[in-house]
């Protein structure tokens, strides 16, 4: 799964990442440590990048996704993540995977792994090598209220994670690498589908973190610190 993530918004990186068209503006300003999915309590924005008939653009959306059935209010169950093998099934996914997918920027995510005898779970962060921007495959949809104002929200995709990463957690979310873009936002689903893998972890690195980090309201650079002592990949 992907419950926690980081990315630090810049324009002129995102524009050199994603080629987009429009929407940067819409870009919150500063690094973002420690993104949490939305609850009752808290509404979560998030980047995400797709593509319009005026190419692609940046956009600001919720997190976790609102299906359009859902007729913007809450649903049950949890959304924040998308298991990859059932996305073309499953009533909340199904039609964002044919028509309304998404790469959703990141610098790393969170994992915690369960540690024998020990109660509490040690956080990991986990990204790409030098802290490079990458890209999770995501879905959005677009729900509306009888009368109301609509609601666009997203999800990220999930797949079976690298045997390195496996000892940290048994899923990782979707990271669609730059030749995949174009398969990922307007491809078949047949073309799209075969980003759905583990991602190369001789291209990833990771690492302990405090359990600061285990509560959404702390949002700062003591999110992403390496653990003093601890060693990672």
């Amino acid at each position: 799964m992907c419950g926690r993530y980081n990315v630090t918004p810049d324009a002129e990186a995102f524009l050199a990442a994603f080629d987009i068209a429009r929407g940067l503006d819409s870009l919150p300003q500063g690094p973002l440590f420690n993104v949490a999915p939305g609850d009752g309590r808290r509404v979560t924005m998030v980047p995400i990048v797709r593509d319009t008939d005026d190419g692609r653009e940046l956009a600001m959306v919720r997190w976790p996704l609102l299906p359009f059935w859902a007729k913007g209010k809450p649903i049950r169950f949890n959304t924040a993540n998308a298991k990859g093998e059932t996305v073309a099934d499953k009533p909340a996914y199904r039609v964002p995977w044919r028509s309304r997918r998404c790469l959703i920027p990141a610098h790393g995510y969170y994992e915690w792994q369960k540690a024998a005898g020990r109660a509490a779970k040690q956080p990991f962060h986990i990204g790409l090598r030098n802290g490079a921007l990458f890209a999770f495959g995501g879905l959005w949809d677009r729900s509306r209220a009888d009368g109301g104002d609509a609601v666009e929200s997203c999800t990220i995709v999930t797949t079976e994670p690298t045997e390195a990463l496996r000892s940290i957690h048994d899923r990782m979310p979707v990271i669609v690498p730059p030749a995949g873009y174009e398969d990922w936002l307007t491809g078949s689903t047949r073309a799209a589908a075969q980003w759905i893998r583990p991602f190369a972890a001789d291209e990833m690195e990771w690492y302990p973190v405090s359990t600061y980090v285990n509560n959404p309201q702390h949002d700062d650079p003591r999110c992403i610190e390496p653990l003093a002592g601890a060693n990672g990949s």
